[in-house]
């Protein structure tokens, strides 16, 4: 029986049987990358992991964010309690140093405020003593243990913004960077303004528990 030719003359071609081929069937899903083939193990497309000169403990291990993220850290997350971060918190605040970093690495390390010693001082010296007036600072940002007040400073009314900012720093430790100041609902953002231009000097007298505050916007 002759093959069947199709129109074009040529013959038609036999189906020929499919050889399948075993993938051999291994668990590549670990704590190492819990998504095997998608990349997400951190920023490591690949988790160096397979060097013999790593210890279990220093081996790259995924750790997952609340919305599904991925952190690339090797180091363990700091995940205190509620009653730890306070107690951290005020640690951090008497040494000066970052809340929640390693306490241990700062032996030596000294206070923020240290740095503004003598501020209060110098601009009396500057600005001469005749009228210095007593201001009540408080903070939007901190809770009252964080920052060690509501306190009172003493300052000339000739005091700028900027040299506010830094006999703030010394008693509290904020950095004059970090302060947004403001007095009656005036913002205190031009650092060359001094105090009786936004009406603290006026205004003390008549109100002196009127404070300037470190806003948080």
């Amino acid at each position: 029986m002759s093959n069947p030719i199709e129109q074009d003359g040529r013959p038609e071609a036999k189906p020929r049987a499919m050889n399948m081929t075993r993938v051999p069937n291994f668990e590549a899903h670990s704590e190492y990358n819990d998504a095997p083939g998608t990349g997400r193990t951190g920023m490591f497309a690949i988790p160096p992991n397979n060097y013999d000169f790593y210890t279990e403990e220093e081996k790259y291990k995924v750790k997952h964010t609340g919305d599904g993220g991925v952190f690339s850290d090797w180091q363990p997350m700091y995940e205190p309690s509620t009653i730890k971060a306070d107690a951290d918190r005020l640690v951090a605040h008497d040494k000066g140093v970052p809340h929640g970093a390693d306490l241990g690495k700062f032996p030596d390390y000294q206070a923020v405020g240290k740095s503004f010693d003598g501020e209060t001082e110098r601009l009396v010296e500057k600005y001469g003593a005749d009228a210095v007036i007593k201001i009540l600072v408080t903070s939007q940002l901190h809770r009252d243990e964080e920052y060690g007040g509501p306190f009172w400073i003493v300052v000339p009314s000739k005091t700028r913004v900027y040299e506010l900012r830094r006999v703030i720093a010394s008693k509290c430790g904020v950095l004059p960077g970090l302060q947004r100041l403001t007095f009656a609902g005036k913002k205190m953002d031009d650092a060359e303004r001094n105090l009786e231009h936004y009406g603290v000097k006026y205004w003390n007298k008549k109100f002196p528990d009127w404070p300037i505050v470190m806003r948080r916007f």
